[in-house]
């Protein structure tokens, strides 16, 4: 640290200070937490005063152990400054966060070190919130869910009932209710297979042919089986060598009974519903590619909904006397997770039928039950639900987390859902098909019940780039930590003293070069990191890390801050607004740094409104650029500057609104209006046409009319005032001279 530096310098320990404490400001007030209709949760305020809504939601995280690097929050910064844009352009916003926390990476860590995945991935998600609240994201943590939460997984297992209690009408074209194809039967409006009457059909053999309709069913299938992980695993899971990403275990293909869901009934809509949201063009094709054409499944399936470990949602099914299942009532759910201390996979070879892992849970393989016949003794199913159970319908639950009754309240859902779903959707393409195709079915189930009120769950899809980074492997071509490589003088690299190869690549823990943004907001501070992460291009690009860039961006916002406080003192340059001396309010803006600043405004607006992030610095640091050659910043220049780099860098501009005199939050300014009339151009130049050839040109004031206009033309020496037969003038644009 430079401790020479002045006192009031905006650098790192200032600018540390400064957002830990807006950070807890926030919190404190919950700035972020959006209300829903009134009278939709008891105790709660509203209506939502009128502003029009906006749901805007991040793709589902899965929290790691060793934390964010500089490469994933890039999505979430963009999805902040639009968010903050949002609310300052009088927009209701709901912008909610939470975790996918089910599945392989924390029960492999359990096997490892013997800490049990609950444990796990409660720290996992407290470094991440750590983590994201550090960067300001401006998120409504009264709404956070984690899908390991029994609460919350008591409503995936009540979507799993409505689906099993489901079958598909395709006259009708939706899911109905399985006890209306019951009462089909028995009323002979359908007939039963083989031409018997229904009632003559035995117990079991009724239950068979109804089994046989549900959208979640039992059935023999080849599926890819993992010895190694004691599970099958989706295709997605296995590599192009026929290993397991997990472990690279080796997987073989063999026929199992499993759960499926009847995903392929609905493949039409699938298919159809994709012209009426805003995705981006290469991803509904990815999507009609593998649903087929004419919903023909091509690459579609019925999607195999078993896994056999340990940390997942357990099945809300029971087997009768008969093996045949048998839903748990609603009333009893959630079934929660039996504990367990040894996670390991049941040790069997590739031809031994699979071992759920809860099979070994100490008494909870079976379990006496009422389900309206008398206690009878039931067999629990033992297989749990894949990691996509929870990610198919949590942008709902955002809505209302906290609903007993539901899985979310129907005037909630239609608010915030309301005209086409999640107003924006923003996340990585590498789940352009099968999480959104999984999300669409199951919303699809959901409209048909009446708990969804639009068709779609995502209106507009929006994929971020990456971030690429330096990697490098050694010999073997194995892959080395990019930060302890260095530069050799030959111009080479050296790991360790031994030459490496560089390469580019995503940045993340595979190719060992991930960058801690705890380092730079050491350094620099966090509005430093969001400044440059979204100037280093536009959002929907690639775009390779230079550490050495940032400070670009810290400089900026130096200067930004050396225009308001003097750095010596720590007061504010700006006289304060309501001074009454006329000797101390600043001078007017000159109409030059009023064009630039109207023109600025608007263009910021343009571009954060489409995403545009890198422009729309560009322009903030234009205009700041040239507020520093000013003699005195005027206050109409000062203010409407700070709101424009709100949504950018919030901590110092919130530091810096209140220094000019505003004691509350800047969160619900609004943002500046551009004044058209100040930001037009001062002069035009307009082309002067004799006979049609231009000739010179001349500068007009931009709202000069014809005579104005003219006396400038006649004036110019290249005007010929000789067989002059007629002068078409068209203000703004051209002069035409025609000769006799």
């Amino acid at each position: 640290m430079d401790t020479d530096a002045p006192l009031f310098r905006y650098d790192a320990r200032l600018a540390n200070e400064i957002e830990l404490r807006w950070q807890d400001r926030w919190e404190r007030e919950g700035t972020f937490h959006a209300p829903n209709p009134e009278g939709a949760r008891p105790g709660e305020s509203g209506p939502v005063t009128g502003r029009p809504k906006f749901y805007l939601l991040d793709f589902f995280p899965y929290p790691s152990g060793i934390g964010l690097h500089v490469g994933h929050p890039l999505g979430y910064i963009g999805t902040d400054v639009f968010g903050r844009y949002l609310r300052m352009t009088g927009h209701e916003v709901l912008h909610p966060f939470g975790f996918d926390t089910f599945g392989l990476p924390a029960e492999q860590y359990a096997i490892d070190t013997g800490q049990h995945p609950a444990v796990t991935v409660r720290q996992n998600v407290a470094v991440m919130r750590r983590q994201l609240r550090r960067l300001g994201l401006a998120h409504d943590r009264s709404r956070e869910i984690i899908t390991s939460d029994p609460a919350y997984y008591r409503w995936t297992q009540w979507i799993f009932l409505r689906i099993f209690n489901s079958w598909y009408d395709r006259r009708a074209g939706r899911a109905r209710p399985i006890s209306e194809l019951v009462a089909q039967f028995e009323s002979g409006r359908r007939r039963a297979p083989g031409g018997r009457a229904w009632q003559d059909l035995p117990a079991t053999r009724q239950r068979d042919v109804i089994d046989g309709h549900r959208l979640a069913y039992l059935a023999d299938v080849t599926v890819n089986w993992c010895p190694g992980l004691g599970t099958v695993l989706a295709d997605e899971e296995v590599t192009d060598e026929g290993r397991s990403a997990v472990g690279n275990y080796p997987v073989h293909r063999r026929p199992l009974r499993q759960w499926m869901l009847r995903i392929t009934a609905f493949a039409e809509r699938l298919l159809a519903d994709l012209d009426g949201v805003d995705w981006p063009e290469h991803v509904k094709r990815l999507q009609r590619n593998w649903i087929g054409p004419s919903g023909g499944p091509y690459h579609l399936k019925d999607w195999l909904f078993s896994r056999q470990r340990y940390w997942g949602e357990p099945f809300p099914i029971v087997y009768d006397e008969t093996g045949r299942p048998v839903a748990v009532p609603e009333e009893m759910l959630p079934v929660t997770l039996p504990e367990l201390t040894d996670f390991r996979p049941v040790p069997q070879d590739d031809a031994s039928d699979p071992v759920p892992a809860l099979a070994r849970a100490p008494g909870w393989a079976e379990v006496t039950l009422d389900l309206g016949e008398g206690p009878k003794r039931y067999r629990r199913e033992l297989n749990v639900m894949p990691q996509w159970a929870g990610s198919c319908w949590y942008y709902l639950r955002y809505l209302d987390p906290h609903n007993e009754h539901a899985p979310v309240g129907r005037a909630i859902e239609r608010y915030w859902m309301a005209p086409r779903g999640v107003d924006l959707y923003v996340g990585g393409v590498e789940h352009a098909v099968l999480h959104l195709l999984y999300a669409r079915f199951w919303h699809k189930v959901l409209y048909d019940y009446g708990v969804a009120g639009t068709t779609e769950p995502f209106g507009r899809l929006f994929n971020q780039g990456y971030i690429l980074a330096d990697a490098f492997t050694e010999a073997r071509g194995m892959y080395v930590p990019a930060a302890e490589v260095t530069a050799d003088p030959a111009g080479g690299w050296t790991y360790h003293g031994q030459p490496v190869t560089r390469r580019a690549g995503k940045m993340g823990k595979s190719l060992k070069n991930g960058i801690s943004p705890s380092d730079l907001y050491a350094r620099y501070g966090a509005d430093t990191l969001r400044l440059y992460e979204m100037a280093m291009g536009p959002l929907d690009g690639d775009r390779p890390w230079r550490t050495d860039d940032i400070v670009g961006m810290h400089r900026f916002l130096q200067r930004l801050w050396r225009l308001i406080i003097d750095e010596t003192t720590g007061e504010t340059r700006i006289p304060p607004a309501d001074s009454g001396s006329a000797a101390m309010d600043p001078a007017p803006m000159d109409p030059a740094t009023a064009r630039l600043l109207h023109q600025s405004i608007a263009a910021v607006r343009e571009d954060i409104a489409a995403l545009r992030f890198n422009t729309a610095i560009a322009a903030i640091i234009t205009l700041t650029a040239h507020a520093s050659r000013l003699p005195r910043v005027p206050r109409t220049l000062a203010e409407p500057l700070v709101l424009m780099v709100a949504p950018l860098a919030p901590h110092v501009a919130e530091e810096l609104w209140q220094r000019l005199g505003h004691p509350s939050s800047l969160a619900y300014e609004l943002f500046p209006q551009p004044d058209p009339a100040l930001a037009a151009d001062g002069t035009v130049t307009l082309p002067v046409q004799v006979n049609g050839k231009v000739r010179f040109t001349i500068d007009v004031p931009a709202q000069a009319g014809p005579d104005e206009i003219r006396a400038v033309a006649v004036r110019h020496p290249g005007y010929p005032h000789e067989d002059v037969a007629r002068l078409v003038i068209v203000p703004g644009k051209i002069v035409n001279v025609v000769l006799s």
